[in-house]
């Protein structure tokens, strides 16, 4: 929701260069997610280590570590792969222009 609001921070879409390798990495069962973290920009890589609401918060030594919004830094580590290829077609749709993610062909 908050891509959406924020329009993906102003990121312009890169389709053209990565929509085919973005389609291979995401679809294939074999390719894991730091193929697909290799694919963000600069730019982007900030974007999203600034705006995904999961960072750690402060703990006493004997506490076990705990994320704002832990929901959101479970499903990260869950599904890894999945979200970076959910935000990577986002942003290259011009967040959120159609209403479904468009593969290559």
């Amino acid at each position: 929701a908050s891509m959406c609001t924020t329009k993906c921070g102003g990121l312009p879409s890169q389709a053209e260069e990565r929509k085919e390798k973005l389609t291979k990495a995401c679809t294939s069962w074999t390719t894991d997610w730091l193929k697909v973290w290799k694919l963000f920009s600069t730019e982007e890589l900030r974007w999203f280590k600034n705006n995904y609401p999961a960072e750690e918060q402060e703990a006493d030594a004997d506490e076990a570590t705990i994320h704002y919004k832990m929901a959101m830094h479970t499903a990260k580590e869950v599904s890894k792969k999945e979200l970076l290829c959910l935000t990577l077609f986002t942003i290259d749709d011009e967040c959120v222009k159609w209403p479904y993610i468009r593969l290559a062909q």
